[in-house]
């Protein structure tokens, strides 16, 4: 085994690679499988990304992108996780405010840093884990199969988010909401209530969490399951598991259809 450590054509220790971020750049995309990686906000003008560990990372320029990617190199060492403490830190300018792609399969991405505000955020998690803190974006689309994410301190005009055999848990987020979870769980707490809500629920859990003093109409539909609500409705009604009312005004429109699924409603 110690004779792993000799073969060439694999790179180990430190590396390092960079590409400046120029006004001509609209995106930078981090596209990363089987490594732990760790994002950074920080006063620069450039990506920079420092693998410590086994395998070869790039940062390359293409047109008005930036990509991110890594390659474990010919063994794969999740063979050997007891040999394998790879880490990947990746640094992106904190007044960066254009397009930014998160894409994780197989492993772990963690934002941490300053606060960010971005044009459009696309996070996607496959298989992975990811944790996503103090943003704020117009477009957030986010898509977890078969994985986990956290999210705090999301800021965004309209958010998307799709849940496929997944779980995603979002504190303290604000803005539109669309969702679809299909066997998987979403719990979101909102912590202010200023668009609609649009959910969709296929054999899965949806939690959502609204503040006390919330201004919504409730309009709930039931195929194939249930929707528990917490909180007092006037003009209430229940039929064969719909529901229907108003908290507050009224003013925005929490949609819920459920299919073989439970949400529940707080």
């Amino acid at each position: 085994m110690t004779n792993l450590y000799r073969i060439p054509g694999l790179s180990f220790g430190n590396s390092g690679d960079s590409a400046k971020v120029t006004e001509k750049i609209d995106k930078i995309e981090i596209d990363l499988t089987s490594i732990s990686t760790t994002v950074i906000p920080e006063n620069r003008d450039d990506v920079k990304a420092e693998l410590k560990g086994k395998g070869k990372v790039h940062v390359s320029k293409s047109g008005d992108s930036i990509e991110v990617t890594y390659e474990r190199g010919f063994f794969n060492w999740r063979w050997f996780p007891f040999f394998d403490n790879t880490k990947l830190t990746v640094f992106i300018p904190e007044d960066y405010d254009r397009d930014l792609s998160l894409i994780v399969g197989s492993g772990h991405l963690e934002f941490d840093g300053k606060p960010m505000k971005l044009n459009e955020l696309s996070a996607d998690v496959h298989s992975g884990n990811m944790r996503l803190q103090d943003l704020s974006v117009k477009t957030f689309t986010h898509n977890v199969a078969s994985g986990n994410s956290k999210i705090e301190k999301l800021t965004t005009e309209s958010g998307e988010i799709e849940v496929h055999s997944g779980n995603v848990t979002i504190d303290e987020y604000t803005g539109k909401l669309e969702a679809d979870v299909s066997s998987g769980r979403l719990k979101a707490t909102l912590s202010d209530l200023k668009d609609s809500i649009d959910a969709s629920v296929k054999s899965g859990l949806l939690d959502i969490d609204l503040p006390n003093d919330a201004d919504f109409t409730l309009n709930g539909k039931v195929n194939s399951g249930y929707i528990s609500n917490d909180l007092s409705l006037d003009e209430s009604k229940r039929d064969k598991g719909n529901i229907q009312g108003k908290h507050g005004a009224g003013t925005y429109d929490v949609n819920i259809e459920v299919n073989s699924g439970k949400v529940t409603i707080r």
